[in-house]
C-alpha cells in the first residue's frame, strides 16, 4: 500500500513535470494527491522541504536503477552504453523524472549546490565510472561534471524531445546516439 507521503511526492512530481515550480502551490499538490492541505504539513515543513524530499526521492530512484544495472567489470565503452541505456529506459518508463529535471536545474545556486552534493553521494556508480575511465586514460582528463555534461546530458535532452513527441528514436538510432556520446568523452588514441 502506498503511504500518504509517497502519494504527495508522486503528485508533486506530476505537477512539477507538467507545470514547473511556479505553476503549482501546496494547495494544488494536496488536491492532486487527494489529501487535505493540513495533511501535507504533517509530512513536510513547507514547499521547500517538499521539493527537497522530492529531489532526494528522484535521486534515490535513479541511483537504485544504476546499482541494479551497472556492471563495473565490463570494458568502459560497454559500461557507458549500459549506463546510457539505463537512463534512457528509466526515462521512457517514468517520464516525469526527466521532465522535471529542468526545473531542478534552474533552482537558486545555493539550493542547487546542496542538491548537487546529495546527488553526487548517491550516484556513486556513475562517478566511479568516471574515475576508472580517467585512471585508465580511456576517458578525457576532465572533471566529473564536464564528463557528465558531455556524455549523458545529450542523451537526456534527446530522451526529453522523444517524450515530448518532437523526434522519433528507434533502437538503431539510440545506439548511434549513445555511440556519439561515448566519442565525446573518450580519449582518442594519439
Amino acid at each position: 500500500m502506498v503511504s500518504k507521503c509517497e502519494t504527495i511526492l508522486a503528485a508533486t512530481l506530476r505537477l512539477l513535470a507538467s507545470k514547473g515550480f511556479h505553476g503549482f502551490s501546496v494547495r494544488d499538490v494536496a488536491k492532486e494527491a487527494g489529501v487535505a492541505t493540513g495533511t501535507l504539513y504533517l509530512y513536510f515543513d513547507d514547499r521547500e522541504d517538499l521539493i527537497n524530499k522530492l529531489h532526494g526521492q528522484i535521486i534515490n530512484r535513479v541511483a537504485s536503477e544504476l546499482r541494479i544495472t551497472h556492471r563495473s567489470g565490463l570494458p568502459l565503452q560497454d559500461q557507458f552504453k549500459n549506463l546510457g541505456l539505463t537512463f534512457w529506459q528509466l526515462f521512457m518508463r517514468e517520464p516525469e523524472i526527466l521532465l522535471s529535471k529542468g526545473q531542478f536545474d534552474h533552482l537558486p545556486p545555493d539550493l542547487l549546490r546542496s542538491l548537487h552534493e546529495v546527488a553526487r553521494q548517491e550516484l556513486s556508480p556513475l562517478f566511479d565510472f568516471f574515475a576508472q575511465g580517467r585512471a585508465s586514460a580511456a576517458l578525457r582528463d576532465l572533471p566529473d561534471d564536464i564528463l557528465f555534461s558531455l556524455g549523458f546530458e545529450p542523451i537526456f535532452e534527446i530522451a526529453r524531445k522523444k517524450l515530448l513527441g518532437l523526434i522519433d528514436v528507434d533502437d538503431a538510432m539510440l545506439e548511434k546516439i549513445i555511440g556519439a556520446s561515448w566519442e565525446a568523452i573518450s580519449q582518442k588514441p594519439a
